[in-house]
């Protein structure tokens, strides 16, 4: 159990550092969402084999939900990059973490789930915070306000994911769906970098930058994502919810120490009221629901 918490903690500092990475590297959000797909596939393909499963197992015709959730993790992705490159750490980070809150919303539309009076009043104070984060940016030609509607949008999309998680991938484990959806991120990015000519971006790239991407593929993605599913299987999912706040912590962290970033009293106050009540959310019930979702 030690051993899958360290596991854990060490994930949600890479997923924390997402922001940094993504800074430093000088290609498109779109090249590097496809690129990052590209490196993690056969790390993931290599955890698929270990489990037992194989790829005729992954592409079957009733995974084509999965499939079209690869495509949503796709654009999620673009969107989460460019808006660490338009607004500030902690603005993504905040802004991000409204996605439990979506779900909540989407829930009793798309799977007939019930929402409390409590719920809705978490509803209220979340969107409370989100009111606070944006009002310091709402000169919609402002390039911060661009980034909180791009981090809002891959907020949006990762809650569709959920939804479509929770629905239909409950007969796969951890690896198989993340190997299904990026091998569809992939797919369905790459006739827009061709399209682009993103590809020739590289040439821009440093040794720097290429270790930098390496790692955001392998390390980020790839291992990250094997040690969050393999983690959860032993884990309770309490743990489990516990741990994921330590990913905007290390945003945070990152962000003030790395990129010289500060949190205003209003942004602070903001993210608190986002944080808390998603957190609360998931202690509504006794036990927290365990996501198959990617994260970040």
């Amino acid at each position: 159990m030690i051993k899958h918490k360290i596991i854990l903690i060490s994930v949600m500092a890479l997923w924390g550092s997402l922001g940094i990475f993504v800074r430093n590297i000088p290609v498109s959000s779109l090249l590097l969402a496809f690129s990052r797909a590209v490196i993690a596939l056969p790390i993931l393909m290599a955890g698929v084999k270990m489990s037992g499963l194989s790829l005729r197992d992954c592409l079957r015709r009733e995974n084509i939900p999965l499939m079209i959730s690869g495509v949503l993790i796709g654009l999620a992705w673009v969107l989460f990059f460019a808006g660490f490159r338009l607004t500030s750490i902690a603005n993504v980070t905040f802004i991000y973490n409204m996605c439990p809150i979506y779900v909540l919303i989407l829930s009793p539309i798309l799977l007939k789930e019930k929402i409390s009076r409590f719920q809705i009043f978490t509803i209220f104070i979340a969107f409370l915070g989100f009111v606070l984060i944006i009002g310091q940016s709402i000169d919609f030609k402002d390039a911060a306000f661009l980034g909180i509607m791009a981090a809002t949008f891959s907020g949006l999309l990762y809650a569709m994911i959920v939804i479509i998680n929770r629905k239909y991938a409950s007969h796969l484990n951890g690896e198989a769906v993340a190997f299904i959806q990026l091998l569809f991120t992939m797919i369905v990015l790459l006739p827009f970098v061709i399209g682009s000519n993103s590809f020739a971006e590289f040439s821009l790239m440093t040794p720097i930058a290429w270790i930098l991407l390496l790692t955001l593929g392998v390390f980020h993605t790839g291992l990250a994502y094997i040690g969050y599913f393999q983690s959860y299987k032993t884990c309770s999912a309490s743990t489990v919810a516990q741990f994921t706040y330590l990913d905007p912590a290390f945003a945070l962290l990152f962000g003030y120490f790395l990129a010289s970033e500060s949190l205003t009293m209003i942004q602070a106050v903001g993210g608190l009221l986002i944080l808390g009540s998603t957190f609360v959310t998931l202690w509504i019930k006794t036990e927290p629901r365990k996501e198959m979702i990617i994260e970040n």
